[in-house]
């Protein structure tokens, strides 16, 4: 068994996330949210290329040389999926591992609101995924993607960096593209993923103000359209995008977002009390006419008081999810109260 691999077993046996290793100093795992040390020597400066050399292609080698860092995806034990960043900082080679297992999850297995289901099967529009780095974004993405799959009969683009999740064809094909092997950029992926015939495109990442236009085209032509932000909240989402854009061209985007936007799931984890899973808090707002014409009026303040009138139809603010789990004995009460000061007030 390689060194690493012994590094992974050790991670994966105690349910960690991510896994990181550093020069000088012990390897250190993440469980449900938190940082532990392992009970290891620290890691000599020597050491660490035999460590990832194993791991790295001729092109992650390279592009290490040329930028210093590189990130690729490599499987083990065809159960995980491991992402990979290598990167040198103060002189010295570092690696950061995130685990993803190879099976896909379900809406229901990661306890998401039942009405993503019916976002799953709607025919065009742009739905959201949004929230910090490590908030689970690429899980519920997949999940959705998933329902799709098991629905029906639809040819889904997934533009990635990286592949994460590699799906099994049900009654839906795939093609998966992946930036910086398949696919130059987003934006040229984007483009190209039109001409491909699709009817669903899912693009990792929002990250810039180019990806975001041809996002919304996609979405405003007749595809369903799905997409992440590093936004809390639906109405900072809303207001994102349209402030990435010059200010001439806020009215188009307006009217871009208030006819093609069909939803947004903002979404943060929270550790848990019992240490070794997170529990998610969401805000979940769903188009309705009077919050696309509120968009267009440039009225976006009073979009959550909006979301809160629409509770019925399976609308939630962040703070009603995060009241809810107030009441949930797996969180610390003290955290939840502050996470509310700190987002909602």
């Amino acid at each position: 068994m390689l060194r690493i691999h012994e590094f992974f077993e050790t991670a994966i046996e105690r349910q960690a996330s991510d896994l990181h290793l550093k020069t000088g100093a012990p390897p250190m795992i993440r469980v449900g949210g938190r940082l532990l040390t392992l009970p290891h020597e620290p890691l000599a400066y020597q050491e660490m290329p035999n460590l990832f050399l194993p791991l790295m292609d001729v092109k992650a080698q390279s592009d290490l040389r040329a930028r210093y860092e590189t990130n690729f995806m490599v499987r083990y034990k065809n159960r995980w999926r491991v992402r990979v960043c290598i990167f040198k900082q103060r002189g010295c080679l570092s690696g950061a591992f995130r685990f993803i297992p190879t099976n896909v999850p379900t809406i229901d297995s990661l306890g998401l609101p039942q009405i993503l289901k019916e976002i799953a099967a709607r025919p065009r529009g742009l739905f959201l995924v949004t929230g910090p780095a490590n908030s689970g974004k690429t899980h519920t993405l997949a999940a959705v993607v998933n329902e799709i799959n098991r629905i029906s009969h639809r040819h889904v683009i997934t533009i990635e960096d990286p592949i994460e999740f590699v799906y099994r064809e049900r009654k839906s094909i795939f093609t998966q593209r992946e930036i910086g092997i398949t696919a130059s950029d987003y934006h040229a992926a984007l483009m190209n993923a039109l001409r491909e015939d699709p009817d669903v495109i899912l693009v990792g990442e929002m990250r810039d103000t180019e990806t975001i236009e041809m996002v919304l085209t996609a979405a405003e032509t007749g595809h369903l359209v799905f997409s992440t932000l590093h936004t809390v909240g639906a109405v900072q989402t809303i207001d994102r995008i349209i402030n990435v854009f010059p200010g001439h061209r806020h009215e188009e985007i307006r009217t871009q977002l208030s006819m093609s936007l069909i939803g947004i799931i903002s979404q943060i984890l929270l550790p848990s009390l019992h240490k070794r899973e997170r529990v998610m808090a969401h805000e979940l707002m769903i188009m309705n006419s009077a919050m696309r014409n509120l968009i267009r009026e440039k009225k976006t303040n009073q979009l959550k008081s909006a979301l809160m009138l629409a509770r019925k139809d399976g609308c939630k603010t962040l703070k009603d999810s995060l009241n809810e789990i107030l009441k949930d004995e797996r969180v610390d009460g003290k955290l939840v109260s502050n996470i509310m000061k700190e987002i909602i007030e």
